[in-house]
């Protein structure tokens, strides 16, 4: 018969907080984490570990700046790209800025993303 008595994710909650999980060691099963790919850092054509700094990146024609993202560079400057969490961001805010623009223009519906400033 089991120490860890069954409940909801709640009771979960407050149990822990006045049990210390030692105590259940013999109970508890090892679990085999796996982690995703790791973000690709490195530069496409000369394979350096790209370096990061901070830019400011403009967006719908200079209205929107989103201050501080972080860019790779290449040292041997080959290329330049957002880093990942940066790109996502950017992708977010030109998604809403293309809803808000099609909002406002409603006659101007099927123009393409290229179309909006």
């Amino acid at each position: 018969m089991s120490k860890i008595p069954k409940m909801t994710r709640r009771q979960e909650g407050e149990f822990w907080k006045t049990h210390d999980a030692t105590d259940y060691l013999d109970e508890m099963a090892p679990v085999e984490v796996t982690v995703g790919p790791r973000p690709q850092n490195k530069c496409n054509v000369c394979r350096k570990i790209m370096l990061s700094r901070d830019v400011d990146v403009n967006l719908a024609a200079g209205k929107v700046q989103l201050r501080q993202l972080r860019q790779l560079y290449c040292p041997d400057e080959h290329e330049t790209r957002l880093a990942d969490e940066a790109q996502r961001l950017v992708d977010a805010i030109e998604a809403v800025l293309r809803l808000a623009w099609i909002h406002t223009h409603p006659s101007q519906k099927g123009l393409s993303s290229a179309n909006v400033d």
